[in-house]
């Protein structure tokens, strides 16, 4: 049945599955399926133009689809670029170059110093309580300060 309907539709079959590939994508996302319908409609076009037989066809939708699927990942792949909030999940690096009051003195280069809700260990010069220290480096969750100048 499915054989007798892309014998009647010629052709025209390469484009109703370009189509169906790419509504797939809209479902589907992950930037595959919209290669594959390109190459579909491609190779519909071919078809309309030319009279191949259907096994030209098919080798033509195989190689436009593996040229799309390559240089469509290399043009528009995600690049590995920093985005507006590079530490938005790395709080203690979100601290640096911050400014902050001693909430404990530091004594023998460790301290605490409280950022909004949360006290944070520090390691630094010893400093009476009360002094504004600079964060200027993070070490997991300790942060290493500097008298603030």
């Amino acid at each position: 049945m499915i054989l007798e309907i892309i014998r009647q539709l010629g052709p025209w079959s390469w484009w109703v599955f370009g189509l169906v590939l790419l509504g797939l994508e809209i479902l589907v996302p992950g930037n595959v399926f919209v290669w594959f319908g390109v190459a579909a409609l491609l190779t519909g076009v071919l078809a309309l133009l030319t009279h191949f037989g259907w096994q030209i066809e098919l080798i033509v939708f195989v190689v436009l689809a593996l040229v799309l699927v390559v240089v469509g990942r290399r043009v528009f792949g995600r690049q590995a670029q920093p985005g507006e909030q590079p530490f938005l999940n790395d709080r203690a690096h979100r601290l640096v170059g911050g400014s902050y009051m001693l909430s404990a003195p530091i004594v023998d280069g460790h301290g605490q110093v409280r950022v909004d809700d949360t006290n944070w260990r520090i390691t630094g010069p010893d400093l009476p309580s009360g002094t504004r220290v600079k964060v200027t480096d993070a070490d997991g969750a300790v942060l290493k300060v500097e008298k603030a100048g």
